[in-house]
């Protein structure tokens, strides 16, 4: 007769049979299984027992209950049961149980070479008689020791300390010499043993192999099997481990959830041992019901672990974030928890610190990774075109519309937009801009109707948001819709630690582009990259480390090959035209070098040591110690002489 046992809540470890066609189940005392509890509904659910082409089913069904019907941890309005099956209703747990264990004789098998004295299978008599599970011995002991376990297991988070408790339950209640749980792994076909550790004894018992005709016949049949006395079995004599290693008696039992093979639990005695009972066989059995749902928390915990660690390697390496810098530690944990999200998010960095890299690994760790990824510069194009390019527009719409077109929008239905350098939007489109994204809903320029569209905007700019925002300049309203989840990406001078590492990564990948797969860096050369401010960011040691690979010569490169700007510090634009290196100084020594440009600095300075610090950058106490050293004068801040 099928029973639901309390695993979990009010009435923990009773045993409802199932008796009627439909059984009901609420709070409500007019309920064939009464729950008192207030996660409870008054009529919660039904469990109807049901005929499938001769074959009786049991199906559970939701009564529009306040909390829902949980089956194995996913919520169903109606789900057929199969035996092991949990069902929660609020706080309570119910283990579904189908059939009952059957004693069978040998004398009842046919001659298939199963290895069996007697059995215990999860299924029925031929005759259709039914027996309840009653434990023997000190059965209250057991039945507390399967609701400690219950309580045990349920919040084991590895298979390590999975099986240690189950291992624990069956050597304090039943005393095998010893317990192997075993793990099926469906991908390979295979069952794989666990074997704790311990004792030189346990390590001992370890090293002998279990019998394997005992536990393929659990694999193949679903069922429960005991032996009791191996060693007069006329089945087993083939059986070479019973033999060798003088297994006494041993037992095995399924675990199974639905229609799944888990694994299985296996024990045994060695020796003189004392025979395993039939009451020893239905608590094993037991354990393992109780093991079949545990396996299955720590599987879907193991997977979500795993789900995390891809996301956070795609992060990082994939899309071509790279860093190890606590300032980056950061950006990839924020990248974690924005990205299943649906809020908008903002980023605010410099130019060439990887906003679009940041916004592309968002989406693409995002529910939305298998839609559309666009990406639009709000700065790259004219007011009257960027309209257009937004929202698209109709034939006739302006001179040169001569077919509809949609907009990035549309392109991103279901995607994610990002909108590049969003602090250059104009005004007149700042307003359009807001309406989608509150209503969901645009109109292609020259069109009469509104078009809905569901997109995630991931917005950037390079300038402080909230300070236009005090200045006029950008909406206030758009401005607290597009500032959700707010990321400021550090700048490459705040992480001097993955210079190095940056540099070394686009050096494998322009390696491989420019066909030199034996360049390497002299330590020299990495410790001038180090040196220098970059104002460039990230995009500009990319753009030297490709300019390196392409124009040196041989297979180092050293600080020699590094672009002139770079290794001297000087910045872009400092240097004025008339300051240009004459083509006969082209070859004079790094030194003399360095003096004569630090010398043209604070000339362009008017020696104002702070400033030429900066366009060097390089610290003043630096400045100082060169001065000096060159034998050049300069002014301090406030333009007096003096050193």
């Amino acid at each position: 007769m099928a029973k639901l046992i309390a695993r979990e809540g009010p009435g923990r470890g009773t045993v409802y049979e199932l008796v009627d066609e439909v059984t009901t189940i609420g709070r409500d005392t007019n309920n064939n299984i009464q729950i008192p509890s207030e996660t409870v509904s008054r009529n919660h659910a039904t469990i109807t027992r049901q005929e499938d082409k001769g074959r009786e089913i049991w199906v559970v069904r939701d009564l529009k209950s306040k909390n829902g019907v949980l089956v194995n941890s996913h919520r169903t309005e109606s789900a057929t049961l199969n035996s092991g099956d949990e069902i929660r209703l609020g706080e309570t747990a119910l283990v579904f149980i189908e059939r009952e264990f059957d004693a069978i004789e040998a004398s009842d098998l046919t001659d298939t070479g199963a290895p069996l004295v007697e059995r215990a299978v999860l299924g029925q008599r031929a005759a259709g008689a039914r027996q309840t599970v009653a434990f023997t011995g000190d059965a209250q002991q057991r039945l507390l020791a399967l609701l400690e376990l219950g309580q045990m297991a349920g919040s084991a988070r590895s298979y390590s300390d999975l099986f240690g408790v189950i291992t624990g339950a069956i050597d304090q209640n039943i005393r095998p010499h010893r317990t192997v749980p075993i793990l099926f792994d469906a991908q390979k076909g295979m069952l794989r043993p666990w074997v704790k550790s311990g004792s030189e004894f346990d390590r001992r018992l370890a090293r002998m192999p279990i019998s394997s005709t005992i536990v393929n016949y659990v694999r193949e049949h679903r069922a429960a099997i005991l032996s009791e006395a191996t060693q007069s079995d006329e089945r087993l004599r083939k059986a070479q481990s019973i033999a060798t290693h003088q297994i006494a008696t041993a037992m095995c039992a399924p675990i199974v959830i639905g229609d799944r093979l888990l694994g299985a639990l296996y024990v045994d005695r060695l020796g003189d041992g004392e025979r395993f009972t039939k009451a020893d066989l239905e608590l094993l059995t037991a354990i393992a019901v109780q093991a079949a749902v545990a396996i299955e928390n720590v599987r879907m915990r193991e997977e979500v672990g795993r789900e995390r660690g891809i996301r956070e390697r795609e992060a990082r390496g994939q899309y071509d974030i790279v860093g190890r810098c606590e300032a980056m530690d950061a950006v990839f944990r924020f990248i974690s928890k924005a990205a299943p999200a649906e809020a908008g998010v903002l980023i605010e960095g410099e130019s060439g610190t990887g906003k679009e890299l940041v916004a592309r690994a968002i989406h693409l760790n995002s529910r939305r990774r298998h839609q559309a990824f666009e990406a639009v510069n709000c700065a790259a194009m004219a007011p009257t075109l960027l309209e257009s390019e937004l929202f698209g527009h109709v034939k006739g719409a302006f001179t040169g519309a001569d077919r509809d077109r949609p907009g990035r929008f549309e392109l991103a239905d279901e995607g994610t937009l990002f909108l590049d350098e969003i602090g250059e939007l104009p005004e007149s489109s700042q307003s359009k801009l807001l309406r989608v994204i509150e209503t969901g809903e645009l109109r292609r320029v020259g069109d009469v109707k509104d078009i809905k569209v569901n997109v995630r905007v991931v917005a950037a700019t390079n300038k402080k948001l909230a300070s236009e925002v005090g200045a006029g300049r950008f909406r206030e309203d758009l401005y607290f819709r597009l500032n959700v989840l707010k990321l400021a990406l550090p700048p490459l001078r705040e992480r001097s630690g993955d210079i190095a590492l940056l540099a070394e990564h686009f050096l494998k990948q322009f390696q491989e582009k420019c066909g030199r797969a034996n360049l390497r860096f002299d330590p020299k050369a990495l410790s001038v990259l180090e040196g220098y401010p970059w104002p460039g960011n990230v995009r500009e040691l990319r753009n030297a480390v490709e300019r390196m690979v392409v124009m040196s010569e041989g297979e180092t490169l050293s600080a020699e090959d590094i672009p002139y700007e770079i290794r001297t510090g000087a910045r872009a634009g400092d240097l004025r035209e008339t300051t240009a290196i004459p083509v006969e100084d082209e070859l004079m020594t790094l030194k003399d070098l360095e003096r004569l440009h630090i010398g043209r600095v604070m000339a362009h300075t008017g020696g104002n040591k702070k400033e030429a610090a900066r366009i060097l950058g390089i610290d003043r106490s630096t400045l100082y110690a060169k001065l000096k050293a060159y034998g050049l004068e300069g002014k301090d801040e406030d333009g007096k002489n003096g050193e």
